[in-house]
């Protein structure tokens, strides 16, 4: 049965027990102990029962908790383990944390000069073409030996594959490819585009980058 918030308000740990779980339905429940109360959901990926957390009550309310577990089943429909997207989410805050902070500030210096446009919602044909073509990105850098290219060599094989878009437009894209650290960015005259391994593995339907087109996970 659904839970309430009147329901979690009364809901105490009982006498002789550490802990209690009071569910809310589809995998979702809140872990009742002395020290907290703790929303989980219990979901099955690859054979395997799984526990994913979203955080402790009320920081997270019954809403919050909800919406969290309705995005974690789209994923699943995807065949995406939601868990996964929280592993590689801390390792690459973690990467990106150890990142030397002179070269983090050029880059962002850099970066930040690209001319931004404000933010206004494109209809459905637009945004499936602007992922696409993020995707389009990060596979040219894939099919690189080096896994890198310069801004000017990107540009010309994008227009190769059919996306003819200004430079600016691209140095736009890949801005904010490197603002989802799927790319690395040297400055110069020239910007070198390096892969990151979250790139990579969007490439290869691996890992899943909200605005970049979801790619077939390759066997």
């Amino acid at each position: 049965m659904a839970l309430s918030e009147s329901d979690i308000s009364v809901t105490k740990v009982p006498f002789g027990r550490n802990q209690f779980k009071v569910s809310d339905g589809g995998g979702l429940y809140l872990l009742v102990k002395s020290s907290g109360r703790y929303w989980k959901l219990a979901y099955r990926f690859g054979g395997k029962q799984k526990t994913l957390a979203f955080g402790v009550y009320p920081s997270v309310s019954l809403d919050e908790a909800r919406k969290k577990r309705e995005a974690a089943k789209a994923l699943l429909a995807q065949n995406i383990d939601p868990g996964l997207i929280r592993k590689q989410e801390k390792l690459e805050k973690k990467i990106a944390a150890s990142q030397t902070t002179i070269s983090q500030e050029k880059v962002v210096a850099e970066v930040h000069q690209v001319p931004r446009r404000q933010p206004v919602a494109l209809d459905p044909v637009e945004q499936t073409k602007l992922e696409m073509r993020r995707l389009g990105i990060l596979k040219i850098l894939a099919d690189s030996n080096t896994y890198s290219a310069k801004d000017i060599v990107l540009h010309q094989k994008l227009d190769d594959n059919g996306f003819r878009i200004s430079f600016d437009r691209l140095r736009t894209d890949i801005a904010w490819l490197y603002e989802q650290l799927a790319v690395h960015i040297e400055v110069g005259d020239q910007w070198e585009i390096a892969l990151t391994q979250s790139g990579l593995d969007a490439v290869h339907g691996r890992m899943w980058i909200p605005g970049i087109q979801h790619s077939a996970l390759e066997e």
